[in-house]
């Protein structure tokens, strides 16, 4: 009898087919999210980004958590550039800081990304678009992906996204997913979207978009 990886790595291949709703399926993995198998540590290498002074925190106010979804894979690349090597669509870089309910930076704080790559497809099978990274001594993150795009799953519309899990020494594990500002449309024809979730767009230049977001999160 297949595994659960298995039939995951199949629907996997198969976004975009109709058929019967996924929904169930995305509610119950936010039942069975998987913890992360590398825990905070030492800070990682210094960012060197230049973010906004202002952190974007409100103490005691969390980011919101969401659904792990059907399409996460454990131990993943440590590593801030997850594009695959050949890769197309435009490239997005998010810079922000992990944070504590007194938006007290985080350093060592470990922080799994996946997506979808520019065609609307995980890769289920390796590590294209999915790696870990650990908070420099200041707390911050930096990614550099590829933006990502909407695609439909069985049925079920998903506007652009970015899925996370963030824990830090002290901290809670955070599972959520960060949203583009610039896709109103498409984010309100998702049943997941949450707008406290969308990231804040910075100026780019012309070889990437930039985006920010500093997550919150609770005491362990």
């Amino acid at each position: 009898m297949p595994g659960r990886r298995d039939v995951l790595k199949g629907l996997g291949a198969g976004v975009g087919l109709a058929g019967a709703s996924i929904a169930g399926l995305i509610y119950r993995a936010d039942g069975m999210t998987q913890a992360l198998r590398y825990g905070p540590g030492e800070p990682g290498p210094d960012v060197g980004s230049a973010l906004e002074p202002t952190l974007q925190c409100e103490a005691g106010r969390l980011t919101t958590a969401q659904t792990e979804g059907p399409f996460y894979t454990p131990k993943t690349p440590e590593r801030r550039d997850i594009r695959a090597a050949l890769h197309g669509g435009v490239t997005l870089v998010v810079a922000g800081r992990v944070l504590d309910t007194q938006c007290r930076p985080v350093p060592g704080a470990v922080l799994d990304f996946w997506q979808t790559d520019h065609t609307g497809r995980y890769d289920n099978h390796g590590y294209c678009y999915r790696g870990h990274q650990r908070t420099d001594a200041d707390g911050r993150f930096e990614l550099l992906t590829v933006r990502p795009v909407k695609y439909q799953a069985l049925g079920v519309w998903r506007t652009p996204h970015i899925h996370v899990k963030a824990q830090g020494a002290s901290t809670r594990m955070l599972t959520t997913q960060l949203y583009l500002p610039d896709e109103q449309e498409s984010n309100s024809r998702d049943f997941i979207f949450h707008e406290s979730l969308l990231m804040t767009m910075l100026e780019g230049d012309a070889s990437a978009q930039r985006a920010r977001f500093d997550f919150v999160l609770a005491d362990a």
